[in-house]
């Protein structure tokens, strides 16, 4: 079955979860690296010769790893992991399970891990680690602030994660994955060679050592920054991504009020990490990282942005998938504000030649709208969605009443 599909009745919003694996993720950018068929097969047996290869000799040298989706935590000088994603019941997604019901299923995987090595920890134990909101708490005094008193100040952000290098595995212990394919596959051996070696290099950089991530941090598969057409949708990005600092581990929640503040600061921060490595996390990412609705993390978003004038990145934000706040409206009113280029770049966490390409659709709006062209004409002259197009036009008719502000505002800025 195809990881991204799903059976009837499940909702799709959950389909990509099925995809986040190393496995599908290393097959997908060795299939682009090397230009294979969409349906080869041997890229998926490179991965699977190289993947084995390196489990069995990390084995004798005591070496582990934390794949992705597992939280790094610690207690008592121990690290251990607890997965947030879990191998044995994400495929029920596609077999009609509700995600809720996965939930529970997942929250059973994860007492048990914990359990293993703290067997007094109870399951409120468990919550305060990784499903806060289902802690019992109160509603708090109505309009108590959730908001930080400042916003993230990303330069001081110390950026987790590690780049894809080649040469981590010894090429020797390569040689028998190598071998399997030559003799199974009939492939040229330097060809296989190239194949397992850039496999290996996919899997260490998608799965770190335990030494390498400090508690509370977990390596996530995300979506990249760039975004192109015909591009595999497996080309999933790994990010290490802070879920609870030092500090978050040891906070008292006692409202609703104390876990939005959580959320929020959560929100802040991972969004920024990914940003960082080249990667955007979508609302279904922190709804399964941070276990708070989708209507929470709208809330949070839409008061941060109203608060600070900044939004976070998102892939709707980035990528425009989903529903989320709408950026490319968001840079014409803060540029009608008198914000400069730089200034909204640094806001909305994008470059500030995608700004400018935002502001120069909004000039063209302004002449078509100037120079009365019909509304079903302008999709046409300018390449993009009427949807984007009746939000331009709503700030103009916003901004500019009468036809004098037009023609002021078109002068200055020299149209």
């Amino acid at each position: 079955m195809n990881l991204l599909e799903t059976k009837r009745g499940v909702n799709s919003r959950y389909a990509t979860l099925l995809a986040r694996d190393t496995l599908a993720v290393q097959t997908a950018h060795l299939r682009t690296s090397f230009e294979l068929a969409p349906a080869s097969r041997l890229a998926e047996a490179a991965c699977m010769a190289a993947n084995s290869a390196i489990e069995e000799w990390e084995k004798d040298r005591g070496t582990r790893r934390v794949r992705p989706g597992e939280l790094l935590l610690a207690q008592g000088g121990a690290r251990f992991t607890i997965p947030l994603l879990a191998r044995e019941v994400l495929p029920h997604l596609a077999a009609g399970v509700s995600p809720r019901a996965v939930r529970r299923e997942m929250e059973i995987i994860q007492y048990t891990s914990l359990k293993e090595v703290h067997p007094e920890a109870t399951v409120e134990d468990l919550w305060r680690m990784v499903n806060q909101g289902d802690l019992v708490l109160r509603r708090g005094a109505k309009g108590q602030e959730f908001l930080p008193p400042e916003p993230l100040d990303v330069s001081r952000l110390r950026t987790p994660g590690r780049h894809k290098v080649q040469g981590e595995i010894p090429l020797g212990v390569l040689k028998p994955a190598v071998q399997d394919l030559v003799e199974r596959w009939g492939a040229r051996p330097a060809q296989d060679e190239g194949m397992v070696t850039v496999a290996a290099s996919l899997y260490t950089w998608c799965c770190p050592t335990f030494e390498e991530l400090e508690p509370g941090q977990l390596v996530w598969l995300a979506h990249g920054t760039r975004k192109f057409r015909r591009t595999d949708p497996r080309l999933f990005q790994p990010v290490v991504l802070t879920i609870l600092t030092p500090e978050e581990q040891e906070c008292s929640l006692n409202t609703v009020t104390d876990l939005k503040r959580l959320k929020l600061r959560q929100i802040e921060r991972i969004t920024a990490e990914a940003w960082r490595q080249d990667g955007v996390l979508t609302t279904l990412d922190m709804e399964w990282l941070l276990g708070i609705s989708p209507s929470m993390i709208r809330q949070l978003l839409e008061a941060y942005h109203e608060r600070f004038g900044i939004i976070l990145p998102t892939a709707g934000t980035v990528l425009d998938m989903g529903r989320t706040l709408t950026h490319k409206a968001i840079v014409v009113e803060m540029a009608l504000d008198g914000l400069t280029t730089q200034e909204i770049a640094r806001r909305i966490y994008h470059t500030p030649e995608a700004v400018d390409n935002y502001l120069r659709l909004f000039d063209r709006v302004l002449l078509l709208k100037y120079y009365r062209v019909p509304v079903s004409a302008m999709p046409r002259i300018t390449g993009h969605s009427p949807r984007l197009l009746e939000e331009h036009l709503s700030l103009v008719a916003k901004h500019f009443p009468d036809e004098e502000s037009l023609v002021r505002y078109i002068a200055q800025r020299g149209i």
